[in-house]
């Protein structure tokens, strides 16, 4: 209960707080991989993307606080750093990939490989956040490069720390 309330307490006031962010420095235009649209990204669009990055950031103060494994926290702490990182890096400059898709891909990978079926609300948050990506990305922008390109970005940065992970807790039955 206490897990439920730290995770998802912080993901509703990350995705309040860019709401916010967004109501007072506007919605960025939308930028594929081929030119920059005429048209403001909607909110509906913007916003449910922080509810999978807020979980994320639950999950690593939910660690801190609870004291597990401090090296696997650290490395998770990198991982949602860089994350956060390159897709802010995207809004900022519009490189040609998406920051959506790139969080979902190292959001979803996590949630399936690590909480497994333990958390499934978390893996449906972020497969519903996939469908509205899915829809603007591919349908109506028709933007695949950025899209794929960012899936591959967060599969690429979720690789070492699922190494990492494996490699650590090895060690750690082995001694």
């Amino acid at each position: 209960m206490k897990q439920n309330l730290i995770v998802y307490g912080v993901s509703i006031l990350i995705t309040a707080l860019a709401a916010l962010f967004f109501q007072i420095v506007g919605y960025p235009f939308v930028i594929t991989s081929k030119e920059t649209m005429e048209i403001v990204a909607p909110p509906i669009y913007m916003i449910p993307i922080f509810l999978p990055y807020g979980i994320l950031i639950g999950e690593l103060i939910f660690r801190w606080i609870d004291k597990e494994d401090r090296r696997i926290t650290i490395q998770f702490f990198f991982e949602c750093t860089i994350v956060g990182g390159l897709s802010f890096f995207r809004y900022i400059l519009g490189v040609p990939y998406s920051g959506h898709t790139f969080i979902l891909a190292f959001y979803l990978l996590h949630q399936i490989i690590y909480n497994k079926n333990k958390y499934r609300i978390r893996i449906l948050i972020g497969i519903f956040v996939l469908i509205i990506t899915i829809i603007y990305k591919l349908i109506l922008w028709s933007d695949p490069i950025t899209f794929f390109v960012g899936i591959v970005l967060g599969v690429v940065i979720w690789l070492p720390g699922f190494f990492f992970r494996r490699k650590w807790l090895e060690q750690k039955k082995i001694k």
